[in-house]
């Protein structure tokens, strides 16, 4: 026997005689239960079972489908054609009937064939190959809540050709792109089979993430939608350490960049404002894209407040504040001492010329009492 071709064998009970004929199979005689050899002088009918043609069956590639006989002859019954369908975890092949949903996996690559029992060797179809590829990003929709969460929703679209899987379950993650990003899992709401909304939360501000919607059916999980986006910006990670120096005794240096932990502007670079207070009134605001600042002509030994703001380019604010105090007058005191020495002199030239003059009063009295005598 082969495919489109059967020889049948008929013998005579008393006769030594034997009758074999090879009979091309037709959708017309397909199935057919007898069978008529036309002879010289006379016709003979055997009682055979034939089988039917090489079957053609095909398959729509959506989710669910059916198989179809597509050459089914009249006779044949289609309940007997059984189809089994193979893929790389499944080697023995699980079987379908005819006209019956089926819903295979997606993105499965599978060989189907059909098969219709005769005797000892069924009659096969030919192989057909099976892979359903299904559109489902352009389902998904994406919105950022916050500078630290997002929302992503599902929805199975009519019409799709895979929009008839019902999915166990949703599950959804977010990753920084780099290779080592940090994955962060997310919560879905299942509204149904078709449809879900999944939150993620506890991310990093003005950061690029790549965020999944992971569909499950039969154990088999399918990433469903994916979306590149940023987190919204939010205020900056300032806390730096205020560094003061004193350039002259009336002055400050400041700067916060070179101790603690660097800036994370959690948005686009900004700029800072060093503000210094003295009893609660501002004296000096000054900016700069550094956090560097000299500060002059202050009040010798007086304690200023300090405060470092930092402004990305989203307006969003921090600061970090700090106290100095400047140093005392040098000049003025060492003036001090001077005029302090000189008046000193001058009071001891003074003791000593009013001794003096005393004196010589004194002296010149003696005298002339003497000369009285």
């Amino acid at each position: 026997m082969t495919d489109n071709e059967v020889c049948l064998k008929g013998e005579f009970t008393g006769i030594q005689w034997d009758l074999t004929e090879c009979v091309e199979i037709t959708e017309q005689n397909s199935c057919a239960s007898t069978h008529t050899v036309v002879l010289d002088t006379c016709n003979y009918t055997m009682n055979v079972a034939l089988p039917p043609v090489k079957p053609h069956i095909t398959f729509n590639e959506t989710i669910p489908s059916q198989f179809e006989w597509m050459n089914k002859p009249e006779r044949c019954n289609a309940a007997l054609l059984i189809i089994n369908c193979i893929n790389n975890e499944n080697k023995k092949g699980t079987v379908y009937g005819l006209n019956t949903p089926v819903s295979l996996l997606p993105d499965t690559h599978y060989s189907c064939t059909g098969e219709y029992p005769h005797e000892k060797q069924p009659i096969k179809s030919n192989e057909l190959d099976i892979q359903i590829k299904c559109d489902w990003q352009k389902n998904g929709q994406f919105q950022p809540l916050s500078s630290r969460s997002l929302e992503i929703s599902w929805t199975s679209l009519e019409g799709d050709r895979c929009s008839g899987i019902e999915w166990d379950s949703y599950s959804a993650s977010c990753k920084t792109p780099d290779r080592h990003g940090n994955n962060h899992p997310g919560s879905c709401t299942q509204d149904s089979g078709t449809s879900t909304v999944c939150s993620i939360t506890g991310l990093l501000p003005y950061t690029d993430y790549a965020c999944s919607i992971t569909g499950t059916i039969k154990q088999t999980n399918y990433v469903i939608y994916t979306v590149y986006s940023k987190t919204h910006s939010a205020e900056p990670d300032f806390r730096s350490q205020i560094e003061v120096t004193h350039p002259s005794h009336n002055s400050l240096e400041i700067k916060c960049e070179n101790k603690g932990p660097k800036i994370v502007w959690n948005g686009g670079e900004g700029t800072f404002e060093a503000e210094i207070t003295y009893n609660g009134e501002p004296l000096i605001t000054k900016h700069k894209t550094k956090c560097s600042f000299h500060f002059q002509n202050l009040y010798y030994l007086t304690t200023y407040k300090i405060q470092i703001t930092a402004k990305n380019k989203e307006g969003h604010l921090a600061f970090i504040t700090s106290e100095a105090t400047t140093r005392y007058n040098v000049k003025a005191v060492f003036g001090f001492r001077v005029f302090l020495g000189v008046v000193t002199s001058i009071a001891l030239l003074f003791v000593f010329f009013e001794t003096y003059f005393h004196k010589r009063k004194r002296d010149k009295e003696d005298g002339e009492d003497e000369d009285c005598m």
